[in-house]
């Protein structure tokens, strides 16, 4: 017998029987592993999703604008949702152009109609804005054959902050309207958007999952239409685009509370360089003059910081960078036509320490004091 043909046998052979036999294995234990993975993240996407429709579905914002639209408020757990998303949907459903529009962050959150008697006033605030969010709403307006006479256009700190310096991704949900309005500017966008699927990563998210799990079980009523203006536990979101803090929330809102928030952002902001993209500013400059063609009167304003923030970051890297900011926006309206109010400075607006709630955030006391600031309103 060949050796080729001899069978195998004795201890090597039944060693080389068990290594042969263990090389095929792992697969299909891989296999399964990768299965399982993938099954768990499709279950706890979907559980967030559920937990959490205003952050992720459009479907939940139509039934929210379709509540506003009628005149109801809309109860939510808290502000941690898809505003862009939100706005989108309300500006499609406003009976008429606004007099009045404010854009911004949620430094405006606070700005009621009320402000402004006999206005028709829409607030399009949205969280945590950047320069690509004051062109995405006012493609949304314009789309919708809603821009108003006025237009109020927030310029706060991070407003022309590159995007390698951003840590957070609401922006990118409302990307695809900034992209729309760059085509009517002529802006060169990249053919194939990727970036919002960092925000969509957010639905893998376990303590996503735990926050609103945990508020599902406790909670009495879910989020949805209420009459109220204000209710005890849940924040409220008004048909005019602002909000209403619950019974609880304002109670947190102590001198104690806001004096540890401005502690914890001295900590975080007093060593930061603020940058300023030329590309933002020149974007800028572009919506600003369709603006103008379209007869908008454009009014850029800097909301305040709380007083005992603003003095101890005044003489600091992040104090100068803010005066860069105010000055780039001087420049944009002295080539764009547009008027220019208010300051990060809060005494410029007169707004104390007891308005804020924290370093940057004011209610309707300070709010109105920068309204009045605005020539003719």
């Amino acid at each position: 017998m060949s050796r080729a043909n001899a069978t195998l046998s004795g201890p090597v052979a039944d060693r080389q029987r068990r290594l042969l036999k263990a090389a095929g294995e792992p697969l299909p234990y891989l296999l399964l592993t990768a299965l399982l993975a993938a099954l768990l993240m499709a279950a706890l996407a979907a559980a967030n999703w559920h937990l959490a429709p205003l952050s992720y579905s459009a479907a939940a914002h139509a039934r929210a604008a379709d509540a506003l639209a009628a005149g109801d408020g809309y109860a939510v757990f808290d502000l941690n949702l898809d505003t862009r998303g939100l706005r989108r949907a309300q500006i499609a459903r406003l009976p008429r152009r606004p007099d009045v529009v404010v854009l911004g962050a949620s430094h405006w959150q606070e700005a009621h109609a009320d402000l402004l008697p006999g206005r028709r006033f829409y607030n399009a605030h949205v969280h945590r804005d950047y320069h690509e969010d004051l062109l995405a709403v006012v493609e949304m307006l314009l789309r919708h054959d809603r821009l108003p006479d006025t237009l109020i256009m927030s310029i706060r700190d991070m407003t022309f902050l590159p995007e390698e310096q951003r840590s957070d991704t609401l922006w990118l949900t409302a990307l695809a309207d900034a992209n729309a309005m760059k085509a009517r500017l002529g802006i060169a966008r990249p053919w194939l958007e990727t970036r919002p699927l960092r925000r969509w990563l957010g639905l893998l998210s376990l303590s996503t999952l735990l926050d609103n799990g945990w508020r599902e079980l406790v909670a009495a009523t879910g989020p949805g239409p209420v009459e109220a203006r204000s209710l005890p536990t849940m924040d409220v979101l008004q048909p005019d685009g602002s909000i209403r803090w619950s019974s609880a929330h304002r109670d947190l809102f102590t001198p104690e509370r806001t004096g540890a928030e401005v502690g914890a952002a001295l900590a975080q902001r007093q060593g930061l360089t603020l940058q300023i993209d030329e590309a933002a500013v020149a974007a800028l400059g572009r919506l600003l003059a369709l603006l103008r063609e379209r007869g908008v009167r454009v009014v850029l304003i800097h909301p305040p910081f709380n007083p005992d923030f603003y003095r101890q970051v005044k003489e600091t890297a992040y104090g100068a960078g803010l005066l860069r900011v105010e000055a780039v926006t001087a420049w944009l309206a002295a080539a764009h036509g547009a008027t220019v109010v208010g300051s990060f400075d809060p005494a410029v607006a007169g707004c104390s320490a007891a308005m804020f709630i924290d370093a940057e955030h004011s209610g309707p006391a300070c709010l109105r004091r920068l309204i009045d600031l605005v020539p003719g309103l």
